[in-house]
């Protein structure tokens, strides 16, 4: 029972931390600076425009950020542990196969657009990169973790784009 205990509290610390890490960890913040200025950027911009839906185009930058987030951390990291470049090299395979998916329309929009989200790929990407220049050990923890810091922010963004007016439905071109 106690270690249940631990482990929650461990893991809400660690969540916390990919929440604190843009104020504490300078060294990281041209890597982190891009993805939380997209996402944030996106997230507005959906929340503004509620009837516009994300398109194929967007779709595939989206994905294709995924690569170029992992070749940063290919260049940007020279003492990368075993775990970590699988996990690098995942998110490069990840976004190559997405980006050729997505360019190609071969799966169904409705895949594409979940999958490819602002929300999806900027927070994975994040999650990611804090996670390896963090040193976290690629353990449970830092999974649950990364998995309650994915739902809290997106949970945010909802939040804040339910207080956004929809520019949409307030233009009237009659």
């Amino acid at each position: 029972m106690a270690s249940n205990q631990v482990i929650t509290q461990e893991v809400l610390n660690r969540t916390e931390y990919f929440f604190r890490v843009p104020f504490e960890n300078q060294k990281i913040l041209p890597t982190l600076l891009p993805l939380i200025a997209g996402a944030v950027i996106m997230e507005l911009y959906f929340g503004k425009h509620k009837q516009e839906a994300l398109g194929w185009n967007t779709s595939v930058g989206n994905a294709a950020l995924w690569m170029t987030t992992g070749v940063s951390l290919l260049i940007s990291e020279s003492s990368l542990t075993q775990p970590e470049l699988y996990a690098v090299y995942g998110l490069i395979g990840l976004g190559a196969v997405v980006t050729f998916l997505d360019f190609f329309h071969i799966w169904s929009s409705t895949v594409a657009f979940v999958v490819s989200s602002s929300a999806m790929v900027y927070t994975l990407a994040y999650t990611l990169v804090v996670t390896i220049k963090s040193g976290f050990p690629a353990d449970q923890v830092t999974l649950k973790a990364a998995a309650l810091f994915f739902v809290s922010v997106n949970l945010i963004f909802k939040i804040i784009q339910g207080f956004e007016t929809d520019e949409d439905s307030s233009m009237d071109f009659s």
